[in-house]
This record gives structure tokens, sequence and C-alpha cells, in this order.
């Protein structure tokens, strides 16, 4: 078994404990109401649950391709979904099951082209361009559509997931080598990495994002804020993975992409106009 199937393994189990995490702080929340100290204790455990999440996907993203771990961050769908059948008492319907199938058929095909790349650099100052022009057109949009809060949700919805989305990228650079120009070589241990001053940016970018997806849930519906977040945490470091990693998909893969997110949008909206929490 190859190094970026193992990494796969590894995404998909982070995007696992990263959903049901962020399920089950809802049921925390949930359960506040009815008995505050049994529910702040499933929200804490839940919130530690987010945080390992973090370090999972690390780990994954240390092994494989950016593009591809970036790609993986819909199957965790198909974890929460089993989650909230058995746990949340939420019955899928048969367009969810049809999109957990979509999702995990494939997830199947992206590992079975899976290759494993001896790509050791990494473009930092298009990252970083593409970063602050993305951040630019964001925070403009927010600004245009600061009394629309039907637009405007969904614009912190896409801006809360593009900031996730670089995130994975750089944690890519996190667990590289010796800054040289505009590449990075090599690999570190993981007490480097944690000195890294770029392992203080992805974890800043992470707070980033959450703390905006919150003023987009605030401004609007989560069926309006989940399409746009999953689309833009999904694209752009798949993206990225190609413009700034020099990493190389097979056209197979391309559509295992295209594919997941489909069934990703058939999960979080519902026919009845509700949209499923995540």
């Amino acid at each position: 078994m190859n190094l970026t199937i193992i990494s796969l393994f590894i995404a998909f189990l982070g995007y696992s404990v990263q959903n049901i995490s962020q399920a089950s702080q809802k049921l925390g929340f949930l359960r506040m109401k009815k008995d505050k100290k049994i529910g702040i204790i499933i929200w804490g455990i839940a919130t530690i649950g987010t945080g390992l999440s973090t370090i999972i996907l690390l780990a994954a993203v240390s092994l494989g391709q950016v593009s591809l771990v970036g790609a993986m961050a819909g199957t965790g769908l198909v974890s929460l979904t089993i989650y909230s059948r058995f746990v949340l008492k939420e019955i899928p319907g048969r367009k969810e099951i049809l999109g957990v199938s979509l999702i995990i058929i494939s997830a199947i095909f992206i590992g079975l082209f899976a290759q494993d790349t001896d790509v050791s650099i990494i473009v930092l100052d298009l990252l970083t361009i593409k970063l602050i022009i993305v951040s630019f057109i964001y925070v403009l949009l927010w600004l245009v559509f600061l009394k629309k809060k039907k637009v405007l949700c969904v614009v912190l919805g896409g801006y809360s997931g593009a900031l996730g989305g670089f995130v994975s990228q750089f944690q890519k650079i996190s667990t590289s080598g010796s800054l040289d120009g505009k590449f990075i070589t090599g690999s570190i241990s993981g007490i480097e990495t944690l000195l890294n001053p770029f392992t203080l940016f992805w974890i800043l970018l992470s707070i980033a994002s959450m703390t905006v997806l919150q003023f987009a849930h605030k401004n609007g519906q989560p069926m309006q804020v989940i399409p746009s977040f999953s689309a833009n945490f999904i694209l752009i470091p798949v993206m990225g993975g190609v413009t700034c990693f020099g990493e190389i998909l097979h056209p197979v893969q391309w559509v295992g992409v295209g594919v997941i997110i489909i069934g990703v949008l058939m999960i979080t909206i519902k026919r009845d106009g509700t949209h499923k929490r995540l």
C-alpha cells in the first residue's frame, strides 16, 4: 500500500472525526437545555474531537497530496450520516443514501488511481498571492452585500470554506523542509513542525475560518451556508495542490472530485428546503 493511499485513509478518518465532532457539539448544546452538566461534557468532548481531527488531517497532508486530501473532505459525511442514523436518530432519505454511495464510489476510484509522487517543490509566493486575492475578493463581497443577509450568508460561507481550504496547504508547508527562495523541499520531524512558523499560521487560519462561519450562520440558514462552504473547502485545496504544489491528478480522479462535490450537495440539501446541519 503506497503512502498516497494511506494518506487517503487517514484523511477519511480525520474528516469523519471532524464532522461527527461538529454534530456532537450541536447535540451538546441541545442537551444543555435538559441537563446542563451532561450537555457541557458532550460539548467539551466534541470540541476536543474537533481539535484532534486537525492533527489527523495534518498527518494525512504530510504523507499525501494536498489536492487529494482536500477532495476527501466530503467523505466525512459518510460517517456523519451513519452517526446521525444511530446516535441522533435521523433517518436518511433516498437522496442522502445516493449521495453517500456516490462519495464512497468516488473515493474508491480516487484511491485506485492514486500514485506516490516525488514532488517536493512548493511555490510559496503563488500560494500567498492566491490567499490574498481570495481574501480580498470575499471581503469586498462582504462589504458590498453587508445589508443583504440572504446573499451575505452565502458569501461568508464560501469565505469560511476557502480559508479552511488554505489550511491544508499551509499544513503541507509546515511539514516540509528548509525554505529556499520560492520553494520548500524535504521533510521534517514532528517537533520541527510544531516550531515551524507556518504551523502557527495555519492554526490562525483555522480559527479565522471557524469565526467567519459563525457570522455566516448568524446571517442565514445552514441550507444557504453549507453548500457554499463545502464547495470552497474542497475546490481550494484541489486547485492549490495542482497550481502551487505541482501535483498531477488522473482524469478519473478529477471526475471523482466532481462527483464527491455532487454527493456532498445531495447529503446537505434536502428536498423539502431544510438543511442537514453539519
